[in-house]
């Protein structure tokens, strides 16, 4: 397992070019321009949003702390049609990420409306991310193939694409430098001086948890280093550990002191607020993030397929450990990055799976793939007969899927945002006609591609310096096929055997520890909503009564229709009409 020097000077140079490929790739996110959050950041910063800042007593902006657990805010929010009626009003998710904000303070400080320098600053993050990731690959695997391999691995994970395309998602980014730096530091104390505790490298996991949540992984490196890497004896690894216990847990008390934390949502479960349902939902959610960094199936795509697919990943990951055990069993290397790499799923599974939760994980992988490449193409994991045809179309289907497909994925990954805002959201948001809306007025958007978007609608219009409203109202989400019955001239109800919103994908508002039940209300300044039905908690029929009456000149009804905002003329009373996000029923001639 020593480094082997041969080749050295062509290896030194091959590396270049996985760092110019990977930033290649990566090149598209300078055209994504802001999605989401990054309107909403970007009016706390240039202090032209609607949205209230939090109190975020040790952020500079506020801007990861959208709601922080004050029913208060909560129907203030509602009032102005920025959060959906059926918000959780205890709901939180208020993040201490400051040295994250700094960053994008001089984003929209300096440049506030050229995205294209915002995505280039993201992008030289990024770039400083591989090229760490890089030289500790070499400090692990020594000078060896196995050193490009995980090079150009990490290179091309498909997982970098949100975190480097997003600009709200550049935490991650961040972070995970700092995981980098960190494991790299332990590594050279361990390795060569095991005198004193390394405060470089408790200093650098602070840094890391300053920029963001991610950096929790640092501490499934450290214990996988200690558990399979570490040369001391046992007692000398657990207090190798104690320094990064010790910042952990100073981290936690401060995070919750300043209140910092999540709860009350179905996106983001805090395993030490709501341990009993971060448990419910670890396996299946873990079993999703490990078919997305070893089979390349993206998580947040892999909710299409049937349910048993998580026990499909299961399986063939149990093959690839099988494949693996003879280097497994060698190689301490491979014990390490393996294993901290699945310990990294257990943190980020407190959210729903998607491709951008892998970026630390991605680094056990690459350096794991990279050593068993290595292996398989040296012999050592020579099987006869139909074991070891099995162990080659594995290895190879492995070289395919994460050299191959995922590198075919990181552009579409980084893009991902700007297609997915423009087609689902921002083309809709500006193409709405505020412009002869009568004083006072109040524009009701029925059916939105998603309910809980109405911040981000206001958002994108302040950005693109369009006309926004006092308050905007959002009714259910245009995902579902709605039923819209007239009961008179104040009242009308709107079902959806589905669920009036996506309890997955808008679970951030609303988690299942929350549910209605009929006869629930919601009272907002000149409406009140009132649940008539449910299915496991979420509302399948909701009776909205307005103060003034429906086809007042205070009111603006309009539609999600084909990726535009149409208006909108409600059928006479006692008749109803069938609205989905492509119906023309609605439409006023």
């Amino acid at each position: 397992m020593g480094a082997n020097n041969t080749g050295q000077e062509p290896q030194s140079k091959t590396i270049w070019w996985a760092l110019v490929l990977g930033m290649l790739l990566a090149l598209p996110c300078l055209w994504v321009g802001l999605q989401l959050d990054d309107y909403f950041h970007w009016g706390l910063v240039t202090q032209r949003s609607q949205v209230l800042q939090t109190l975020s007593p040790a952020s500079p902006y506020g801007l990861f702390s959208f709601l922080d657990g004050d029913p208060a805010r909560v129907v203030d929010m509602m009032n102005l049609g920025l959060v959906p009626w059926w918000t959780y009003p205890q709901v939180e998710y208020a993040f201490w990420r400051p040295l994250t904000e700094l960053t994008h303070g001089l984003d929209y400080s300096l440049w506030p409306q050229t995205p294209m320098l915002m995505h280039l600053q993201s992008l030289i993050y990024f770039g400083i991310m591989l090229w760490l990731c890089f030289q500790l690959f070499k400090k692990i695997q020594g000078e060896t193939s196995a050193w490009l391999w995980a090079s150009f691995l990490f290179a091309l994970s498909y997982s970098h694409g949100v975190p480097a395309g997003w600009l709200a998602n550049r935490n991650s980014v961040l972070a995970v430098i700092f995981v980098i730096l960190a494991i790299a530091s332990h590594h050279r104390w361990r390795e060569y001086d095991q005198s004193a505790i390394s405060l470089r490298s408790c200093l650098l996991l602070v840094l890391g948890l300053l920029c963001g949540e991610m950096a929790v992984t640092a501490g499934a490196y450290l214990l996988s280093y200690a558990l399979f890497y570490d040369k001391g004896d046992w007692r000398s690894r657990f207090y190798s550990l104690v320094p990064y216990a010790v910042v952990g847990l100073a981290w936690l008390s401060i995070r919750a002191i300043l209140g910092y934390g999540a709860s009350g949502s179905g996106h983001y479960l805090d395993p030490l607020s709501t341990p009993i349902l971060f448990l419910e939902m670890l396996t299946q959610r873990v079993l999703v993030l490990v078919g997305g960094l070893f089979l390349v199936v993206p998580p947040e795509l892999g909710s299409a397929l049937p349910a048993y697919r998580i026990w499909v990943y299961l399986a063939l990951f149990l093959l690839v450990i099988w494949v693996a055990w003879p280097l497994l069993k060698s190689d301490r290397r491979a014990r390490f990055w393996l294993c901290g790499s699945l310990l990294c799923l257990i943190p980020v599974a407190s959210t729903v799976p998607h491709s951008r939760l892998l970026i630390a994980a991605s680094v056990g992988a690459a350096g794991f793939l990279g050593l068993l490449f290595v292996a398989w193409r040296n012999g050592k994991l020579r099987r006869s007969g139909l074991a070891g045809a099995a162990t080659g179309i594995v290895a190879v289907l492995l070289m395919v899927l994460n050299l191959g497909l995922s590198s075919l994925l990181l552009p579409l990954e980084i893009v991902s945002m700007r297609l997915m805002g423009d087609n689902f959201l921002n083309n809709g948001a500006v193409s709405w006609n505020l412009q002869d809306l009568p004083q006072g007025a109040t524009p009701i958007l029925i059916n939105p591609p998603l309910s809980s978007a109405g911040g981000y609608i206001n958002g994108i219009r302040l950005y693109e310096e369009l006309p926004v409203t006092a308050k905007t109202w959002l009714l259910a989400s245009g995902t579902r096929s709605l039923k819209v019955s007239v009961l008179n001239q104040h009242t009308l109800d709107i079902e959806s055997a589905e669920g009036l919103y996506d309890a997955q994908q808008e679970g951030v508002l609303r988690g299942p520890q929350a549910p209605f039940s009929v006869g629930d209300s919601v009272q907002l300044d000149g409406m009140i909503v009132t649940v008539m039905a449910v299915d496991e908690g979420v509302p399948t029929q909701a009776r909205f009564q307005f103060a003034k009456p429906l086809n007042s000149d205070l009111y603006r009804f309009a539609h999600w229709h084909g990726g535009s905002v149409a208006p909108c003329r409600l059928p006479a009373k006692g008749a109803a009409i069938e609205l989905k996000m492509n119906s023309e029923q609605c439409a006023m001639p």
